[in-house]
């Protein structure tokens, strides 16, 4: 006569054979590293109720051979606050640099509001400005006849640089060409090192009328090649842009 179970002492039959089998897999498969970070994730209290492992565990360091995971620990931390010191150096190094530049640029401002020429000009930008913020040179060109300067452009040069580089934009940042660096720039065989990277500014473009000529076009210089980059922020030099742009305008 056969006997058959019912369907819940089935379900406890599986459920036992399972766990039976689960047991089995624990106890065969050997135990791998994320299984004991899984552990202590879930137990982070092991160590304090088992003091004695953490003072007898020794880790082989790279460089110092044999060490307890203590001094380990207390490594790690030095470290730690080494890089944390290194930042906030970093920090206070960024906000002085900040406020060296803040200073300079109020400074020039209130320097070009006080001048009377267009030499005077040059005169502050290479001076005060270049020396301050380690800038190679400034020069500024007058595209407007009346203003009399050392410094010109012939009409095609000033067209191709508003074309090519400007785009009727009032900033460039970035690279030059060899005759640009030329045309712009004293190009003897050292400062032709000192011209990696530009600044381009358009001085008295009414922002209504793109197509108006510009005042002038003021020219900044940097050995570094990455000191002016086109995502860089042009708040200061927008200043900077129409206090010169004012002044000129008397010249004119």
């Amino acid at each position: 006569m056969t006997h058959s179970l019912s369907p819940q002492a089935e379900d406890i039959c599986k459920a036992d054979a399972a766990n039976e089998q689960t047991q089995k897999n624990h106890e065969t498969a050997p135990i791998q590293a994320k299984d004991i970070v899984a552990y202590l994730q879930q137990n982070p209290d092991f160590f304090l109720q088992h003091p004695q492992v953490l003072s007898e565990l020794q880790v082989h360091h790279q460089n110092k051979g044999v060490v307890s995971l203590t001094q380990l620990q207390i490594e790690q931390y030095r470290d730690k606050i080494k890089s944390q010191k290194k930042q906030l150096e970093q920090l206070i190094h960024n906000a002085k640099r900040n406020e060296t530049i803040y200073t300079t640029y109020a400074d020039v401002n209130l320097a070009i509001a006080k001048s009377s020429s267009i030499q005077e000009l040059n005169s502050i930008l290479s001076t005060q400005l270049c020396k301050a913020l380690g800038l190679s040179q400034a020069v500024l060109y007058p595209f407007n006849d009346a203003i009399d300067s050392p410094y010109k452009l012939p009409e095609l040069q000033q067209r191709a640089l508003l074309d090519k580089r400007l785009n009727k934009q009032p900033f460039y940042f970035g690279r030059l060409n060899q005759h640009e660096k030329q045309v712009l720039f004293s190009m003897n065989e050292d400062a032709q090192k000192s011209v990696e990277s530009v600044a381009l500014i358009v001085i008295g473009t009414d922002k209504d009328n793109v197509q108006e000529k510009p005042i002038a076009l003021l020219a900044i210089a940097s050995e570094n090649p990455l000191h002016f980059s086109p995502d860089m922020d042009t708040t200061l030099l927008a200043y900077l842009q129409a206090f010169l742009t004012h002044q000129l305008k008397q010249f004119a």
